[in-house]
């Protein structure tokens, strides 16, 4: 059997030998029946290989990665095979045999060695990313088992090359992050790392768009929130999701205009740094903080109208240690809103979609119905002198009054208020388109918004678009952000309080079922002309139907560019450029048929005003940064740079009037210019430029130093005074670091940081320290035309500085569970910019000078507790707290010509030791119940039934003791939810309905609807004891502390519930993961005071909805 096996293998080894033999002498010699012709242009030589395999018939064996780097150029056209082979790779270092039908390409043994030698370098790269998708500077990059490392630059971005290790691994440490490590796969040479929080240190980076640093190693006081916390509260803005996050960041209600879609908001960081009430002076505010937007200067506007599914992050930085980097612009505080950037990968589609239904909040108004207002009329005179049985004495009158009795028997009650709201539906959508491979990643966006306000006829539209471009290519790298933004704003054209003022007892509509121009009439006698007066009531929804608008339409564009490069490494160069461009066309239409113009004469009815505003902007920066670690334990991170800045305003308005008919609106049919107007023109020019340099240094994390310097150049500031310098300080400790707090379990992180800086404050007007002309129109000279001071200069204007002190501590206890985060604060803003007021000689009335000193205290805390935290559940407890205290030193009577202007007007006042906030006014003691008269207590403490503003001392302060939020939020798995209340204990309000609808309720004001307070709770007999007037009383009532009351509030601020999924049902649909989120907004409202909000636009609450799916 053996035997057997060993003949068939000889006999097949002969058969094979003898048939390959013959083949292979053959192939040798054989020519190539046609001609081989190719044209090849840098083709790959793998490619070229395969392609002649198909047209010769030959076998073409060779390693794919031996030459997959090599191309073929040229001409090639031969009919034998050898010829070809030696055009194709005679050239490289490879060899070629051809045995049979087969051709063996190999590498030649020189190239193989170095080839040997090369395999032993691998240049890996990648990225470095906490949780919330933010770079992370400074990781530390290491080859596990060797010396060699590196460390992450600005952008989170490392580039190493690997010498001497065949596999190696790379081990990701970083101080707060949990190290990781990742092993080297063949043919994968960039790797990306996501870092998740340790166990007992805190996360966050500190994004302040100049530089990125780890919170654990910072010792400014900063808040970082993440797209999922900004959301979680809702999704109407970012700026609304702050407020309730951080105590620190306040939108001032206004009471005004209440929740008008087209009034930005008033925002304040830790309160005020300059005078208050002074905003008209200078066209801007002065207390609003710097808006920063992926690293470019920005606007409040553009922020608010910012989509939120857009946002990444917001960085809120606060004191000098945080904002000094900013210099001269950063005493407010600096927000800083970093946009989502695409990701690396496949093509993906992201789609946002929020709607929202909103209604009008009228809680807090208590007006009469017609019964009532009736009533109140009858015993205020309104229907003239009444008998002992209360009963109108004139025939006439009694006739008025009993027709509309008759009226309120019919059921007539018109609630005003309803008429011109309605239910508000708005929505918001976003597309955003994203991929790319790890050298270039690309994001394109589209969004569409239309907010309806719950005024009719009021609203906005906005049409945003944006293409991002991140290149990066070992040491360089390319960002490109490109936005381009319209936007159109209606605004109602007729404001709610008219309607708020409407009598109940009125019909909306006539028989036509039209309204009429007038309500009602009244005759009475004005006592500063000494003869009788009619004043007509107008009805507004009249009005409303007149072909009135008010319309402004916005477009505009922004692009920012950013070059890096990589030095050496740690030690990168930056530069960015942005450029924007907006124009602003405001139209707005007043009918000739409106009740405005019932007695002007035809040739000044109607009206039609025009408005542009058009903005220019360049700001640039070129910087150094470096970062290393030294010896394990020391780590530097330092930062020189320079920064530019150009803005330029042209704008223009003019005004026609005299219109025949409001379906002829164009200005060409108007007959003229209102009498004593011109047209407006300016152009406003402002440049600053900034040299800075940031210096951090941390001693094996336990120690750690933050340092600012910059020098700030402005065109804003007097000739003598272009330049400023400011600086800040910073110092950290971080205990739980020290050896010896190693063994206190329960102690997990705490850092004590202390800061001092002076930051400062450019939000002034462009021309504040300039002499600036006019020309006067109605007088020439023979010289030609004449001027006049519009505004008087001051060269010397100085730079207003704020001394920002801060100590502050962040603590973290029981494995995570309560996290605590303090501020002190002390802000002393010294010299004040203030207007004060010069003589008329002059030619203007005031002028901007430094003067005075304003100090501002106050604490910030923020509280967090898991009550039940498991890998699959946790259930928080969250509550934050503000306290400041303002006052003003230094002032003596400079602005005494705002004191006496604002007496009769309002509460605030400018003194020595003052408040911006406080309540100026005379104490009352109540009204006498035996006279009906008001009694006084004069500074003296004696009482008085004379009222003098001598005798005005604080009454009160706005500002509460406390305020802020406490909430709960619930994560299990994908399902989430969460509440929040807004608290406010202490301070008191100024009652504006006491004093304007209770009492002042002059004979003209009686043709309006009152607060029921004016009818039940007025003086009425001897002994009666009341907290206003009789009703009788129309004279004007001076300002007192009786209308001073006590303002505590709680109301609902939001609810969300949430649910997100990424399971394997999504993709039928295509999707890949799915969020849904529902909210309540302003949902209730408790008050210690009944006081109109919203009198012009009334606020509103609201139900939303937000939808996101990824595709």
């Amino acid at each position: 059997m053996l035997m057997k096996n060993y003949c068939c293998m000889f006999l097949l080894f002969c058969f094979c030998f003898s048939v390959a033999q013959p083949i292979a002498i053959e192939a040798q010699e054989v020519v190539l029946q046609k001609a081989i012709r190719m044209e090849l242009k840098n083709e790959r030589l793998p490619e070229v290989l395969k392609r002649l395999e198909k047209i010769t018939g030959y076998k073409i064996m060779f390693t794919y990665d031996d030459i997959n780097h090599l191309g073929v150029s040229g001409t090639i056209e031969s009919s034998d095979i050898k010829e070809v082979m030696n055009l194709i790779v005679g050239n490289k270092p490879l060899d070629y045999r051809i045995d049979g039908q087969y051709i063996y390409v190999t590498l030649r043994e020189s190239e193989k060695k170095l080839n040997a030698e090369r395999q032993k370098e691998i240049l890996l790269r990648g990225s470095v990313k906490d949780m919330g998708g933010l770079p992370l500077p400074g990781v530390a990059v290491q080859v596990k088992g060797t010396t060699q490392g590196v460390t992450t630059n600005m952008e989170g971005e490392y580039y190493i090359m690997v010498k001497g290790v065949e596999k190696p691994t790379l081990v990701f440490s970083f101080v707060g992050m949990e190290t990781q490590e990742v092993p080297f796969e063949k043919g994968k040479h960039r790797i990306n790392v996501v870092l998740k929080e340790a166990q007992q240190l805190i996360e966050e980076v500190v994004v302040t768009g100049i530089f990125n640093r780890n919170k654990e190693s910072f010792t400014g006081s900063a808040m970082t929130f993440k797209s999922g916390e900004l959301k979680m509260v809702g999704n109407q803005n970012v700026l609304q999701s702050l407020k309730t996050l951080d105590p620190s960041f306040a939108i001032i209600e206004n009471e005004t205009f209440g929740s008008d879609p087209n009034r930005l908001p008033d925002i304040e960081v830790r309160g005020k740094t300059s005078i208050v009430g002074l905003t008209e002076e200078n066209f801007v505010n002065p207390n609003q903080p710097l808006f920063i937007l992926d690293g470019f200067e920005s606007t409040l506007s553009v922020i608010n109208d910012l989509d939120m599914d857009r946002v990444s992050s917001i960085t809120i930085l606060k004191d000098a240690a945080a904002t000094a980097i900013y210099g001269s612009k950063a005493a407010n505080g600096v927000v800083v809103v970093e946009t989502k950037k695409p990701e690396p990968g496949q093509l993906r589609l992201n789609y946002f979609g929020n709607f929202s239904v909103t209604y009008a909040d009228l809680s807090d108004y208590n007006l009469m119905n017609s019964a009532e207002k009736l009533e109140f009329e009858k015993l205020s005179g309104y229907f003239g002198d009444l008998d002992e049985n209360n009963q109108i004495i004139e025939e006439g009158n009694q006739i008025r009054y009993n027709n509309t009795l008759a009226e309120i028997k019919r059921g007539v009650d018109t609630y005003w208020m309803n008429e011109p709201l309605r239910v508000a539906f708005s929505q918001k959508h976003s597309l955003f388109l994203e991929g790319g491979t790890g050298d270039m990643l690309y994001g394109v966006g589209v969004g569409y918004g239309n907010t309806q306000g719950v005024m009719k006829d009021s609203g906005k539209d906005l049409i945003n678009g944006n293409v991002k471009l991140i290149y990066r290519k070992k040491r360089f790298s390319l960002a490109n952000n490109l936005n381009l933004d319209y936007s159109k704003a209606d605004r109602e054209t007729v404001s709610f309080s008219r309607y708020a003022r409407s009598n109940p007892y009125y019909r909306k509509y006539n028989e036509s079922g039209k309204p009429d121009m007038v309500l009602t009439s009244i005759e009475y006698k004005d006592l500063d002309l000494l003869a009788r007066t009619t004043k007509k009531f107008y009805n507004p929804l009249y009005d409303s139907e007149q072909n009135n608008y008010n319309q402004t339409n916005t477009h505009g564009f922004t692009n920012n560019l950013e070059v890096g490069w990589e030095i050496i490494e740690g030690l990168r160069a930056r530069a960015k450029i942005g450029i924007g461009w907006s124009t602003e066309k405001g139209e707005i239409f007043r009918s000739p048929y409106l009740s405005d113009y019932v007695e002007a004469d035809r040739s000044n009815k109607g009206q039609y005003t025009e408005s542009s505003n058009t903005k220019k902007n360049y700001n640039g920066e070129a910087s150094l940064s470096y970062s290393k670690v030294l010896a394990k334990k020391h780590t530097l991170n330092a930062i020189l740079g320079l920064r530019f800045s150009d803005d330029k305003v042209t704008y223009s308005q003019y005004a026609v009037k005299g219109f025949i008919d409001d379906e002829f609106r164009n200005p060409s049919f108007a007959m003229g210019y209102p009498e004593g107007e011109k047209s407006t023109y300016y152009q406003t020019q402002k440049r600053s430029s900034s040299l800075y340099f940031n210096a951090g240094y941390s001693y094996d994390n336990r120690y750690l130093a933050d340092l600012n310097f910059r020098r700030d150049g402005s065109s804003v500031f007097g000739a003598d005074n272009h330049f400023s310098t400011t600086w800040s300080v910073g110092l950290g400790w971080n205990l739980h670091s020290e050896a010896f707090m190693k063994d206190v379990e329960w102690l997990n992180y705490l850092k004590l940081r202390a800061s001092i800086g002076n930051p400062g404050n450019q939000n002034f007007d462009d021309y504040v320290s300039m002499r600036i002309y006019g020309y006067n129109n109605n007088y020439s000279s023979p010289f030609g035309a004449t001027v006049y001071v519009t505004n008087l200069g001051n060269r010397g204007l100085d730079w207003q500085q704020t001394l920002d002190i801060n100590v502050g501590f962040d603590l973290i206890l029981f494995n995570n569970r309560l996290k605590c985060f303090f501020d002190y604060f002390n802000k002393i803003t010294d010299p004040l910019l203030v207007s004060i007021g010069v003589p008329l000689s002059t030619g203007t009335s005031t002028v901007l000078r430094n003067l005075g000193t304003q100090e501002t205290k106050g604490v910030t805390m923020v509280l967090n507790y898991a009550m039940i935290k498991t890998n699959d559940l946790l259930w928080s407890l969250n509550l934050n707290m503000r306290h400041m205290t303002t006052k003003y030193k230094d002032i003596g009577n400079s602005l005494d010509i705002y004191n006496n202007a604002n007496k009769s007007r309002n509460l605030t006042r400018y003194y020595d030791g003052g408040s911006p906030y406080d309540l100026w006014a005379v104490i009352s003691n109540g009204i006498d119940p035996m006279t009906g008269r008001e009694v006084f207590v004069n500074k003296n403490g004696n009482q008085t039934f004379q009222h003098s503003y001598d005798d005005e001392v604080v009454c009160g302060n706005t500002e509460p003791d406390l305020e802020g939020v406490f909430g709960t939020s619930f994560h299990y798995k994908g399902f989430s939810a969460s509440v929040n209340f807004r608290y406010r204990i202490g301070g008191q309000i100024f009652m504006n309905t006491l004093y304007n609808k209770v009492e002042n309720i002059t004979t003209e004001k009686l043709l309006e609807n009152q607060d029921k307070r004016a009818l039940y709770d007025r003086w009425q007999y001897v002994g009666h004891e009341a907290k206003f007037k009789a009703i009788s009383q129309t004279d004007i009532t001076p300002i007192s502390s009786r209308f001073i009351e006590d303002n505590n509030v709680l109301s609902g601020e939001s609810i969300s519930i949430g649910y997100e999924n990424n399971g394997e049902w999504l993709k039928k649909i295509g999707a890949s993961s799915l969020i849904l989120r529902a909210y309540m907004n302003d949902f209730f409202r408790i008050s210690t005071v009944k006081n109109e909000r919203g009198i012009d636009y009334p606020f509103a609450r609201s139900v939303s909805f937000s939808l996101g799916l990824r595709f």
